[in-house]
Parts: C-alpha cells; sequence; structure tokens
C-alpha cells in the first residue's frame, strides 16, 4: 500500500483532479503491458516512448488515475470519472513519491554499486540478509532512476532491510539515486573502466561510484574492496564505518583456503571469528562479492554461520555465468547481461576453470569504452591466449581488435576469428562444436549475444 491520492499528489508536488481524494493506491504502473486494474498509472516521457500516448489503453485497462505532466491532456481526460494527478514532471514526481514513501520505514537500506558484480552482489547480499530478515531487493535491471523508486514503491511494513543496486552512466547520477533512498550503507565493489567513453577517466568513474559514500550516515557503514586501489582512495568519503574485503591480511573480512571449481570453497575470517563457506558459484571474483555480503550480514547482526547458509542458497539473476547444456553435449556458460574488461577477464578465467575438453570464448563487443576501446579488445584478445583457451569467435564491430590480439600473441589464425553480426557468429559456433566442449558466451547488453546461446543450445531449425 503506497497511500491516498490525495497525500500521494502532495507528496509528488502535484494537483489532483477528481472525485477520489480517498482513493487508496497499491502500486505505481508505469507500462500498460503490466498494469493491473486498481493501478495508479504514471506517464513517463523516454527517449522512445511517451507514456502520454498510452493515457486511454491504461485507462482501459483500470487505472484508478493517471500521473501525467501535460495540462492539455489533464483538461481532456476530466470529463470522466477519473482521477488525475498533474505535476511539473512525471519522472521528478516519481522521485518524490519514493522518497516520501521510504521515508515511512525505519529499515536499513543497502545501496550497491560498482564498474562489476553489482548484481550478483546484490543478489547475494539479499539471499545473506534473508536468513534473519524479510527483504526487499532490486529485481532485473531496475538499479536508474526509474527502476530503483520503483523498488522503494513496493516498500511494505513487514520488510525488515531493503538491497538495492545503483546503475550510472555519469556523474551526479548515483547522487540522485542516494537521494531517494536514503541508503544506511553502501558496497562498492570496484573501480573498473566501464562507461570510459562518457566519464573519460578512471577517476570521474571513482568519483561517480563514490557518490554513494557521501550519503551514508554515521551511524552507517560502508563496505569496499580490498583489491582494489581506488576503493582504498574513496574511504575518506564515507562518515559512517568503513570495512574492506579481500584476500590480504589488512582486510577486515578476508577469505583463506580458498579453491575454485564450479563450487567455491573458502574460509571467511573476520574480528577473531572464521566459517568454511560453500559458494555454489565459480570465480575468485565471486568469492569477492561474497565477502562483500558476509560484511554485510555481520554490520547487521547475522552470525558467520547465518552468512555461511544464506551464501550456499545464492541464485543469481539470468545471464550471469549460468551453465546450460549446448548441443552434442557442450556445456555453455551463458554470462550475455553485460561486459567489460574486468568481467570479461574474470569470465575468461571461469571457462579456463571449468572442467571440459575444449575451451571456447564467444565473446561480443564491450561498449562505452570511448578512446580505449581498439586497445581494450585487442588486449581482450592477447588475454585468451594467455589462458590457454582453444577458440576466440569475436562478434561485432570491434571483433577484428579482439581476433587481431589474440593472433599476435600467438592463437592460429584458423582458431581466432571475427564476425560481425551473431547471425555468422552463432552458425560458425554451431559447426564447430564437439562433444566435451566448454562454451563462453559474452558481450555488452546491446550485442545481444543470448541470440547465439539460444541458438546453440535448441534442436536443428529451432531458435
Amino acid at each position: 500500500m503506497i497511500g491516498k491520492l490525495k497525500d500521494i499528489a502532495l507528496a509528488m508536488q502535484g494537483k489532483l483532479y477528481g472525485p477520489g481524494d480517498e482513493e487508496l493506491i497499491r502500486s505505481i504502473s508505469t507500462d500498460t503491458r503490466t498494469l493491473r486494474p486498481g493501478d495508479l498509472f504514471l506517464a513517463l516521457r523516454g527517449e522512445v516512448h511517451d507514456g502520454h500516448a498510452f493515457l486511454a489503453q491504461a485507462i482501459d485497462k483500470g487505472a484508478k488515475g493517471i500521473v501525467i505532466s501535460e495540462p492539455g491532456l489533464a483538461e481532456k481526460y476530466m470529463t470522466r470519472d477519473l482521477n488525475i494527478i498533474l505535476v511539473d514532471n512525471t519522472l521528478h514526481g516519481l522521485h518524490r513519491l519514493a522518497l516520501w514513501h521510504r521515508q515511512k520505514f525505519d529499515v536499513p537500506v543497502i545501496g550497491i554499486t560498482g564498474s562489476n558484480g553489482k548484481t550478483t552482489t546484490k543478489d547475494m547480499v539479499a539471499a545473506v540478509l534473508n536468513e534473519k530478515f524479510n527483504v526487499l531487493k532490486t529485481e532485473g535491471n531496475y538499479n536508474n532512476e526509474i527502476g530503483l523508486p520503483l523498488t522503494l514503491l513496493k516498500l511494505l511494513p513487514e520488510h525488515e532491510a531493503v538491497v538495492l543496486e545503483m546503475g550510472m552512466r555519469g556523474l551526479g547520477e548515483i547522487d540522485v539515486l542516494c537521494q531517494i533512498a536514503n541508503p544506511t550503507a553502501g558496497v562498492i565493489t570496484n573501480i573498473g573502466v566501464t562507461h570510459f567513453e562518457l566519464l573519460g577517466s578512471v577517476e570521474n568513474i571513482a568519483k561517480a561510484k563514490g557518490e554513494l559514500l557521501e550519503h551514508i550516515p554515521t551511524s552507517g557503514f560502508a563496505l569496499l574492496n580490498g583489491e582494489d586501489e581506488w576503493s582504498h582512495r574513496l574511504g575518506s568519503l564515507c562518515r559512517g564505518k568503513v570495512l574492506f574485503f579481500g584476500f590480504s591480511q589488512q582486510a577486515h573480512i578476508k577469505a583463506e583456503n580458498v579453491s575454485l571449481g564450479e563450487v567455491s570453497r573458502f574460509d571467511v575470517e573476520a574480528f577473531g571469528k572464521k566459517m568454511n563457506v560453500h559458494l555454489p558459484l565459480p570465480g575468485e571474483h565471486n568469492v569477492l562479492n561474497a565477502l562483500a555480503a558476509a560484511g554485510v550480514g555481520l554490520q547487521l547482526g547475522l552470525s558467520l554461520e547465518e552468512i555461511a547458509s544464506g551464501l550456499n542458497k545464492v541464485k543469481l539473476s539470468a545471464m550471469r555465468l549460468a551453465k546450460v547444456a549446448g548441443i552434442n553435449n557442450t556445456i555453455i556458460i551463458n554470462d550475455a547481461y553485460n561486459a567489460n574488461p574486468t568481467s570479461t577477464k574474470a569470465s575468461l578465467q571461469v571457462l579456463v576453470s571449468s572442467q571440459g575438453e575444449r575451451k571456447i570464448a564467444v565473446l561480443g563487443d564491450m561498449r562505452e569504452l570511448g578512446a580505449i576501446e581498439e586497445e581494450s579488445h585487442f588486449q581482450i584478445g592477447e588475454y585468451v591466449v594467455q589462458l590457454g583457451i582453444d577458440h576466440l569467435i569475436a562478434v561485432g564491430n570491434l571483433a577484428n581488435f579482439m581476433a587481431e590480439g589474440a593472433i599476435c600473441a600467438g592463437m592460429p589464425k584458423e582458431k581466432a576469428l571475427a564476425f560481425a553480426d551473431n547471425d555468422g557468429a552463432k552458425r560458425y559456433l554451431r559447426s564447430l562444436l564437439m562433444p566435451g566442449d566448454v562454451i563462453l558466451v559474452k558481450g555488452s547488453r546491446a550485442v545481444k549475444m543470448e541470440e547465439i546461446v539460444n541458438f546453440v543450445t535448441q534442436p536443428e531449425g529451432k531458435e
């Protein structure tokens, strides 16, 4: 339950027209495809669609009211028995409403950002906290200026903790998200070169991620990556307690006796106590993510036993190192959700450590790298060879640079191929596959590498 229409209009700084001052609103919808009868429909303007064009559909589907920013449309629909909230800007109205709703609740709110591993860490933190609390967490890709407030509007009295993923593409964006969420704690997974094209330097990327720390209160805490140089520089931005996670003895929450495989086994040591953890995920980077989650759990009063139990139950969001059966008795590692140089290297390490015959990397473009895009793709090609991977199939506008890097590092030309699009790559891959092969498929979201996954996991003629 969000509240009465009159209170919602006041929170949005809007003007309410219609008969429904006392009407109760349970949920907000910004998409008529998923709108349910009784929802309040909020007409957002985006780069492609304008929600004002779908008002009639929203009304026909049973919206209890509409939120708009065009006075002319308010006059048009006022002739109906309809509740209308007129605001200056519907996105800003959404932000004000979410902040108003969030301020009703005195619960821990954990903000999570970083260049890599945000979603995985969010899932891990939620899994750990679920051992003790009723947790609301970000679902899917709801980590931006629209998704985050919509998540907060799902906050109910029974929730005891909130875990929010915070994405950004430029300076000031995390600051805006924090002004809405009022986080009581923060996690920065790492600082890498994601969005380099927009931010221009790693220093600016660190500055953008550090905006989260500036919003942590003195009573709060932050978990930072002790293996990351830039994260150490950010610690002074936080007014609350700052804890580092990592592998070194200086880390407050550290991993020891690490054994990597399909299941990662390690000891978590923190504040004089130790517990063995079985994490059902591969990769050293996931051990670090798990340490961050353990740190959050410890600060919120969970025991190491509870933390280990939560980490053992982790289930990741879709297309993140998900192993699926491919045709011809092969294994596909579907990591197609997104890619940048750091995450791609981590996923390649997982490929190499996986059990199988030949190791094949199918890598799409890594977007938003700007001036370093050619060099970064070339270096990934070199890294493929350094790891001893058998084949590289590069896809996209920058595929040639990746293939060239591999060939220059010693991979035979017939094993390092570049394709302009997914169609060519998926058909070649299908012809290449042999029983026992393990294939990593990874690329930036815009490249839609899941098309390749779908093609090589379906019988001939089906996609």
